[in-house]
């Protein structure tokens, strides 16, 4: 084989090799969605990537970090072991905490465990989820002013041409609420011009958490279920009663119909519905 024809062989090879790299990792993954804690509770914690385009299933070549007000002291909440099984466009992986899954109504089936944020670092701090040499390709902090530590990354999931995420969301992470935080724009969209304080806003309601394998698991800090509103225990206990029972709440303006926990005005709004119909599906009681 003459060295010209080999040398076209190796860099078709090298080509393939890169392609392949490109389209069946880990990296064009946003951090969609976090909380902090559930109701003042920070042992409970959840955090849900995005993936941003296709057969970015191959997590066990990332790593999420938690940093503090400074962007030091790193803790790694997450190594991934394992890839997960969808890797469609807009499809997730959510890690949590094990005292959060008690806290959804179905109760979260997460695809990782993790460690917690650290309770110090909610107040300001930074995520970053990176490869295992340290290249970032997302960071979300938060806290505003109270941060100030680097908002740099890659360049992959970010149209800032000097690669910064900042500024920092402007306050701290979501607490005492059932309320997360999460980003604005479409699953394929980077971070834009105004950083994390432009991507990122709190949700208008209970936080709704999804799995890679597709289940939604939304926040209930009840302590007990809604569904049974009239209290009945006849079987079947949930039944149209139970219905009549929450429209006559709601229209009272009774908290009780604040399913959801919201604390953003008006508080008893269509998330109240959906989150009683959830939780009527769930068959809680």
């Amino acid at each position: 084989m003459s060295q010209r024809h080999w040398s076209s062989v190796v860099g078709v090879a090298a080509l393939a090799g890169s392609c392949l790299g490109q389209t069946d990792s880990f990296h064009i993954m946003q951090i969609e969605q976090v909380i902090g804690d559930v109701n003042g509770d920070t042992t409970k914690q959840a955090v849900q990537l995005r993936m941003r385009s296709s057969f970015q299933n191959q997590i066990e070549l990332g790593v999420l970090k938690a940093w503090d007000a400074a962007g030091q002291n790193p803790v790694v909440l997450v190594a991934p072991q394992a890839a997960v099984t969808n890797f469609t466009a807009g499809d997730r992986v959510l890690f949590t905490t094990t005292a959060f899954d008690a806290s959804t109504t179905p109760a979260c089936v997460p695809d990782l465990h993790m460690n917690p944020i650290p309770a110090s670092y909610l107040a300001a701090g930074r995520l970053t989820w990176e490869d295992t040499f340290g290249t970032i390709y997302w960071s979300l902090s938060w806290g505003g002013a109270a941060y100030t530590g680097s908002n740099l990354g890659s360049l992959t999931n970010t149209i800032n041409p000097t690669g910064s995420y900042g500024p920092p969301f402007a306050t701290a992470l979501p607490s005492a609420s059932a309320q997360g935080l999460l980003f604005q724009g479409a699953f394929s969209d980077p971070s834009g011009p105004g950083g994390n304080a432009a991507d990122y806003a709190l949700t208008a309601g209970a936080a709704t958490f999804t799995s890679n394998g597709r289940a939604a698991f939304v926040i209930n800090l009840g302590g007990g279920c809604y569904p049974n509103c009239d209290g009945s225990t006849t079987t079947p206990v949930l039944n149209v009663l139970d219905f009549s029972c929450f429209l006559n709440r709601f229209a009272a303006g009774d908290t009780y119909a604040n399913c959801d926990h919201s604390t953003t005005p008006p508080v008893l709004n269509v998330l109240d519905f959906s989150c009683f119909l959830n939780n009527f599906a769930a068959g809680c009681t």
